[in-house]
């Protein structure tokens, strides 16, 4: 399988212009460190997010995805062997679609907060409609109440994701995304 000449006629093998005794493979000449580092960064914090549905957790440094893309674009690009260029192509739209995924998932939160806001001012339009005066038709009982309000950013954390388990506490992930949601529209987060 191996000769001293570079002028073999066996198309199946492809010479190195660095050692020409020795096959290189195609696959040792498109995966690069920075390609295997590239890979490995678009399965450890993009992809897995997706598939996990962790979606707060995906990057969102745009330089980032610029680089981890042009990275896989260029072996893709230099690539002739179709089941490599499969691959890169696979990791390309993996990385597309957990930005995606992120976007998506700040626009319906965003949303399912806009609706929670109107849901509560149409709920305090109606509860005030039938209201009467009770000045002067107590019978003598006194009831005192103490209540107190959240900032707005935990009550609508809570709206949305529930009470948080005891010890646990809040997911920083998802006060970051609704913290932006609130300061986009306007909203003190935390008055």
């Amino acid at each position: 399988m191996y000769s001293k000449s570079l002028f073999n006629r066996n198309t199946n093998m492809e010479r190195s212009m660095i050692n020409p005794v020795g096959v290189s493979t195609s696959s040792q000449m498109y995966f690069t460190p920075e390609t295997i580092r590239a890979i490995k960064a678009v399965q450890e914090f993009y992809t897995f997010n997706l598939a996990n549905k962790s979606y707060s957790l995906i990057p969102t440094d745009y330089e980032k995805y610029l680089n981890l893309y042009n990275t896989v674009t260029a072996s893709y690009v230099k690539t002739m062997d179709l089941n490599l260029k499969m691959l890169f192509k696979i990791t390309q739209e993996g990385l597309m679609g957990a930005i995606n995924a992120y976007g998506l998932n700040f626009t319906v939160t965003e949303l399912t907060l806009q609706n929670t806001i109107l849901q509560k001012t149409i709920d305090d339009l109606i509860s005030g409609v039938n209201v009467k005066s009770a000045i002067g038709k107590n019978t003598g009982n006194l009831s005192v109440k103490k209540s107190f309000t959240l900032a707005p950013l935990f009550s609508y954390y809570i709206m949305l994701y529930g009470m948080p388990e005891a010890g646990i506490g809040f997911d920083q992930g998802k006060l970051a995304v609704l913290l932006s949601i609130l300061e986009k529209n306007n909203i003190n987060p935390y008055k």
